[in-house]
């Protein structure tokens, strides 16, 4: 079974700051990164980066352990663009990736802007286990600060349930006092396992 809910991006009053502004490409690009790691470091995984020369198209590796699930492993990429959607050339690319992993690998590919539905039809098509994660660039920003505030989508396709199928994905509305924004049916993402966030410390 597919699963795919994505985002809509809040209408926000102020414009939202740039994360390259004053830094380089190569900076804004590893910055991102370094977060998209934390974010699912604080899910349960144990990644570790290893974007640079020669990291043969993975940005980071590591375990990653869900509630009463063995612990599998997870490569990743991450793309980070201000406003521009990924499209399916870049899940051609990862699926070279993903053909020298071991069996037992979730490909993950995270992306700041989102994906194009070209890009989303071709993952869930893809043979390999791959999942698509539109996680915010928020920290170049005090406005995101929570889990549930940086994932903004989450979609993965049948070969990947034998790794994340009981996960659940569902919508969380803003509280629009603590973002000041005017649109209630704007929401970010809720991660669930058995019926509750993940991880549990998001419920304290």
């Amino acid at each position: 079974m597919f699963r795919l809910l994505t985002a809509a991006t809040p209408k926000l009053r102020s414009s939202r700051p740039a994360i390259s502004r004053g830094i380089s490409t190569v900076e804004s690009g590893t910055a991102y990164e370094n977060h998209t790691i934390s974010i699912f470091n604080r899910l349960g995984a144990s990644l570790e980066r290893t974007g640079g020369a020669g990291d043969n198209g993975v940005d980071f590796r590591g375990p990653w352990t869900l509630p009463e699930q063995q612990q599998f492993y997870l490569v990743g990429q991450c793309k980070y663009y201000e406003r521009k959607k990924i499209g399916p050339s870049v899940i051609r690319e990862w699926e070279g990736v993903m053909s020298r992993q071991e069996l037992d690998t979730l490909g993950v590919v995270a992306a700041s802007s989102g994906f194009t539905s070209s890009c989303i039809q071709a993952a869930l098509s893809s043979i390999y286990p791959i999942a698509l994660v539109t996680i915010d660039g928020g920290h170049q920003s005090n406005r995101y600060t929570n889990i549930e505030e940086s994932i903004r989508g989450f979609v993965w396709n049948k070969a990947a349930d034998a790794f994340i199928g009981r996960l659940v994905v569902a919508k969380k509305h803003y509280d629009l006092c603590k973002l000041d924004q005017a649109d209630p049916a704007m929401y970010t993402i809720q991660l669930l396992w058995n019926g509750q966030p993940l991880p549990p410390s998001i419920s304290k």
